[in-house]
């Protein structure tokens, strides 16, 4: 571990110690490096990806031992359905590293008075502890001083339950369980007392604070943004006796740490401020050596409780908060004892005084930690150490902490957890360091080559990386979400002579902590931790990233387009997105780009997930979202494609499986680690590739997809083979917010007393069927694409209330239809109101639907909606049928009517319709069509006119009987819509008007 201006002690005789290194050398030469760093990497595993999965451990591997003694056989790790992970050898973290190098830091340390203040809860902290709220604590029982200064006093072991510790026999216990009660209550009858700082985190704070910080000057506390502080650490001797004392009789550099005038001030101003202050107590068991003496703890009820009450008593004393167990790993087959550990320590802590805080830290795998039982023995928490995904001896090298990759990454490690415990009760550790490999290339994720001859690995605090990266220029990795630089170096040994070599460097900036801290709050994790409080020095700007995301929400919500077919089939068809904040969504903003043009607003903070798209055939539509938290905080629009194109497979593309069951692995290659399969029909974004191997074509993927841009879940950076051995495996496909419309019902209008076109006044999309022979039906015309199974109309209430069906089997020919109906359905008439028709069809086994499948939304109520309304005819004049257009002769108008060239008729004072009439009755006829399109008749001219009047195909001619609403001068406007170049001749025969 890199260290500011530490000086490094030599080591013991015979063990070998991790060297303290400043920046300097990190750049120059790396000179100094620890002697056991190798000994890190299980044998034969060197180059190999560490990762560390849940599940099992198996498959024997021997690691060295930096005490001397051999590694403990921790195996290979596997994920939890027991396939195994590239690598994956289970080894240990940067805190036993840090711990072993700081073991015989000398003890300069000041013995402090006693503890004044006690804690008191901040407004806000609400986060369970002991199974309640949070509640005040007492303060300080004893000086610092006096805690030096006691022995351990023992005597005769209590009597306990331990039928089978017969290795314990003789063994002593304090005489004093440890019990104390402030003398003063500190809790109401009503709860808890009122907060002592006014600071609401959003999440519990856990920092460590080793005690080779505490003294450093130049370590900052900013408490308004930490809920815990843990103190590490005091370590235990096999028959259960906190390490006090050294073999000369001195106080052990951890317990004169916690008994010191530093740490007196620590807790008194944490209190102050709110936060917390606890203990950690660190039993591991990396080699065989230690892991006798945790199993000597552990395997005894005597040195259970032993350890427990010595552990409740420091507390007491001390007046801190809480306990911290840093026990890792759980020595193999003492995972029940530890939860009988936990079980005896809270019932030890409870009778001090409710409410302590008790938690326990994990490695990133499940491994034998019994964590469900641990939190029902009484743990408030675990600390899932995130951090150490790569060591020393991992190839390729980069985050120590993924976010995200093909390897076991934090996403697995919380998956896993989070699969025994609540998201409550989990505290993600994130790392205030990184580390430094020396690599064969200055690319991203490069071959490690550390060693000996080209260097050792090494971690680096905050503090120094940020120095590096500045010098070298800082990279970013969106994959594993870590910043990273390289750069090159002389090495220089006596073996070797000197050698140069690239070095990589990867550490978590404040982007790429932010990125945890956002997954943090995703999750509703109870909180985020890190290793460790004062590597970051002075320099602010971590503590800032605390204060956006956890004192402030800074946190975006996340926002996505449910995945759309690549082809719809109905013109009107349903969009749906799909949102996720800790906080809540608000509202969304939906826009929507048009064969592939600018992006327009379509929906505007809506609180709806989902709505119908009212298209045309033919046309391609992309849609974007964005969300809006209650904090404020929108999101980014989630994507920029917009879905146009011919769809190829490649980088930023996306594909569908199409044969069930093909392997995902790790690398394009048929060899590499196998870790799951994907199903047919499963949509994929390509991240990267093509890459050719084994006879097949690879492409990197991020999915399976359920909307674009992600909200939930997805694996990424795994591979897939998309072709090879004659077979196609992947298809591409359009981006997923994107579709084109292939309808098979297009064209859908209605013809009653008014306007047919979309959009129209209600009043104007009105009949009258009365029986007194005038506008007692309403024209139905649309266009079958092509031959149909089936057809019917379905009528609903505006309410979306299902009225009955029309069966329409005789119009299920290919091409235009026009249908007239009488206001009836299901065989019985209906009620004066308004009603949306919607046609149903089904062909080959599909179903199609116009204008949607989901016909009654506002949208479609205001386009399509008609009204039956029996006493509309008052205001009519029926008229004996008078012709007052026909192009083919030149009455009205000359000429034929030429494609997409409107026309304008004067209606009023011909045909005995007054100057004063609003609307006219008409029968409308189209004759000598030159190719298929249709006639829209409108009060205003318009050369594209949504909907149609009269739809015909080439040489045909049709008829139609409707109502049309004059512009204020008493005209209309007729357009004929058709292929390049053709004409259609109109015929009209007035037959009413309406004033």
């Amino acid at each position: 571990m890199i260290h500011r201006g530490a000086a490094r002690r030599p080591a013991a005789p015979g063990r070998a110690r991790l060297g303290l290194l400043v920046a300097g050398a990190l750049l120059a030469a790396d000179a100094i490096a620890p002697a056991f760093a190798p000994a890190l990497v299980a044998a034969g595993s060197a180059g190999s990806e560490v990762s560390v999965p849940p599940g099992s451990v198996a498959d024997a591997t021997t690691h060295g031992s930096p005490d001397g003694a051999d590694r403990l056989d921790l195996g290979v790790l596997a994920r939890s359905d027991g396939s195994p992970f590239a690598g994956g050898a289970v080894q240990p973290g940067v805190q036993y590293e840090d711990a072993l190098a700081h073991a015989d830091d000398p003890n300069t340390f000041t013995p402090g008075g006693r503890v004044t203040v006690g804690f008191r809860p901040r407004a806000g902290d609400a986060w369970p502890v002991d199974g309640r709220l949070p509640v005040a604590l007492p303060a300080g029982r004893a000086t610092g001083r006096a805690m030096i200064a006691d022995r351990a006093r023992v005597t005769a072991a209590p009597a306990v339950a331990a039928p089978v510790d017969q290795a314990s026999r003789g063994d002593v216990v304090d005489a004093a369980p440890a019990a104390f009660e402030a003398p003063s209550p500190l809790v109401t009858a009503t709860g808890p007392v009122e907060p002592a700082a006014s600071s609401r985190l959003r999440r519990q704070v856990f920092g460590f604070l080793p005690y080779w910080e505490l003294g450093d000057s130049s370590t900052v506390l900013n408490y308004s943004l930490l809920s815990t502080i843990a103190y590490f650490s005091v370590g235990a001797t096999k028959s259960g006796r906190l390490k006090k004392t050294t073999a000369d009789g001195s106080p052990t550099t951890g317990w004169a740490g916690w008994t010191s005038s530093a740490m007196t001030k620590v807790i008194n101003n944490a209190h102050s401020a709110g936060s917390r202050v606890v203990l950690t107590l660190s039993v591991f068991a990396w080699s065989s050596t230690e892991a006798s003496v945790q199993a000597s703890i552990l395997g005894s009820s005597t040195n259970r409780l032993r350890l427990a009450q010595q552990t409740a008593a420091a507390i007491r004393d001390r007046g801190a908060d809480g306990v911290n167990l840093d026990f890792e790993p759980i020595a193999s087959g003492y995972a029940d004892e530890f939860v009988s550990f936990v079980k005896t320590l809270r019932s030890e802590l409870d009778k001090v005084h409710k409410g302590y805080q008790l938690t326990f830290d994990t490695t990133g795998y499940v491994g034998n930690y019994k964590v469900a039982s641990l939190i029902s023995a009484g743990a408030d928490a675990m600390f899932l150490m995130g951090y150490d995904f790569r060591t020393s001896g991992s190839s390729p090298v980069g985050s120590i902490s993924p976010i995200a990759g093909p390897a076991y990454d934090i996403r697995d490690s919380l998956d896993a957890f989070l699969g025994a415990v609540p998201a409550s009760r989990i505290i993600l550790g994130v790392p205030y360091y990184g580390r430094a490999w020396s690599t064969t290339t200055s690319k991203l994720n490069a071959k490690n080559q550390s060693g000996a001859k080209y260097g050792y690995s090494v971690s680096v605090n905050y503090e120094n990386a940020v120095d590096v990266l500045a010098q070298y220029g800082k990279s970013y990795d969106s994959l594993e979400q870590v910043a990273w630089t390289a750069y090159q170096k002389q090495n220089c040994t006596t073996t070797y002579g000197c050698v140069t070599t690239w070095r990589q460097l990867y550490v978590d900036d404040p982007k790429a902590l932010g990125a945890k801290y956002d997954l943090v709050n995703r999750l509703g994790l109870r909180g985020v931790g890190m290793w460790a409080l004062g590597y970051d020095g002075t320099r602010p700007e971590l503590y800032d990233e605390l204060n956006a995301k956890f004192l402030h929400d800074t946190t975006l919500p996340e926002a996505g387009i449910r995945i759309l077919p690549a082809a719809a089939g109905d013109e009107g068809f349903v969009v749906r997105w799909t949102g996720s904040d800790d906080v809540g969504v608000t509202g969304y903003d939906v826009q929507v780009a048009t064969d592939g043009g600018s992006w327009n607003g379509w929906k505007s903070r809506t609180t709806a997930t989902s709505d119908v798209w009212l298209g045309a055939d033919g046309h391609t539509y992309a849609f974007r979202v964005r969300a809006r938290d209650t904090s404020g905080n929108w999101s980014a629009w989630n994507v920029a494609q917009t879905g146009t194109g011919t769809p190829s497979l490649g980088r930023g593309s996306f594909g569908t499986v199409v044969a069930d069951g093909l392997s995902l692995r790790t690398a394009p290659d048929t060899s590499a680690t196998k870790v799951g399969t994907a199903s047919s029909g499963d949509v994929y974004a390509i991240t990267g590739g093509p890459v050719s191997a084994d006879g097949y074509t690879w492409y990197e993927v991020t999915g399976p997809l359920s909307e674009w841009n992600t909200v939930g879940e997805s694996e990424v950076g795994l591979w897939l083979a998309a072709n090879g051995s004659g077979s196609t495996f992947v298809d591409a496909r359009r981006a997923p917010n994107a579709t084109a419309v292939d309808a098979r019902l297009t064209d859908l209008g209605f013809a009653g007393l008014g306007d047919v076109s979309l959009g129209a006044p209600a009043a104007d999309r009105l009949f009258s069927p009365n029986g007194d022979g005038r506008r007692d039906t309403l024209r139905v015309g649309w266009t079958n694409q092509s031959a149909l199974d089936t057809l019917s109309l379905e009528v609903f209430s505006t309410d979306g209330t299902d009225r009955g069906s029309v069966d329409l089997s005789a119009y299920r020919s290919a091409g235009a239809q026009s249908y007239a109906w009488n206001g009836r359905a299901g065989g019985s008439a209906l009620a004066d109101g308004r009603y949306v028709l919607q046609l149903v069809a089904t062909d080959g086994g599909a179903t199609y639907t116009a204008p949607s499948a989901r016909p009654v939304t506002s949208a479609q109520v205001d386009a399509y909606a008609v009204t039956i309304d029996r006493q509309a005819d008052g205001a009519f004049t029926g008229l004996g049928p008078s012709r007052i257009l026909d192009t083919r002769i030149g009455l009205g108008l000359a000429r034929a009517l030429a494609n997409r060239s409107p026309r304008t008729l004067t209606v009023a004072g011909r045909g005995g319709v007054p100057s004063d009439a609003t609307a006219v009755s008409v029968n409308v006829t189209v004759t000598g069509a030159t190719s298929k399109g249709y006639l829209a008749i409108t009060k205003t001219a318009d050369s594209t006119p949504s909907t149609s009047t009269l739809n015909v195909s080439r040489g045909q001619s049709l008829a139609n009987g409707i109502t049309l609403p004059l512009a204020s001068d008493g005209s209309v406007s007729l357009v004929w819509v058709g292929a390049s170049g053709s004409h259609a001749n109109v015929i009209l025969d007035v037959t009413g008007y309406l004033r």
